[in-house]
């Protein structure tokens, strides 16, 4: 919400940055996004209380109603899959297809994601300045953690063969406690 309010200070500047197809795949990717999931519970009440009634949205009198119930229910449809999908494609990427198993969870994703973008637009509102940061990249499976433990090995045996070899000059300490090259 914030990237996207941040961007569109300057609509005109944007556009002239971006151009057409660049201002509507932005549009598209992050506002869309937000929107996607703050009315992703609506559309999901909505189809809840026409089962729930017993009377479905799509046999109602009104052609009005009709094309909502079948917008709201292709765009669940399309969400869902979309997400499940990319989840997919991510797990076999990485080898982890064994854990496809929890796409199945994928409609309850949805609704905790609407949950933290409402959250998010209530704090946006209430105030505006504070911000809930998540660290990323901290977890041992993630791959930014395997390629940094990967290079400090790489860095620990390189540095062992060059004190090995006399090419790394020794620390000594100053007075003052700090390191200083000999």
């Amino acid at each position: 919400m914030q990237t996207w309010l941040v961007h569109m200070r300057q609509p005109l500047r944007l556009f002239h940055d971006l151009g057409l197809p660049g201002f509507f795949a932005f549009q598209l990717i992050v506002g869309g996004n937000v929107l996607a999931a703050l009315v992703h519970p609506l559309f999901m009440g909505g189809l809840i209380y026409s089962f729930a009634s017993g009377e479905p949205m799509w046999h109602a009198d009104s052609t009005a109603t009709t094309i909502l119930a079948a917008l709201y229910g292709v765009t669940i449809v399309i969400g869902y899959l979309t997400s499940a999908l990319l989840g997919w494609l991510g797990l076999s990427r990485r080898g982890l297809l064994a854990s496809a198993w929890a796409l199945v969870l994928t409609p309850l994703h949805w609704l905790l994601l609407s949950l933290a973008a409402w959250r998010g637009l209530y704090q946006l509102v209430v105030s505006p300045y504070a911000w809930e940061k998540t660290e990323h990249g901290l977890a041992k499976s993630s791959r930014l953690a395997a390629d940094m433990t990967r290079a400090l090995l790489k860095l620990e045996h390189y540095l062992s063969r060059l004190a090995q070899s006399g090419g790394l000059p020794a620390l000594g300490v100053k007075a003052a406690g700090r390191p200083r090259l000999s």
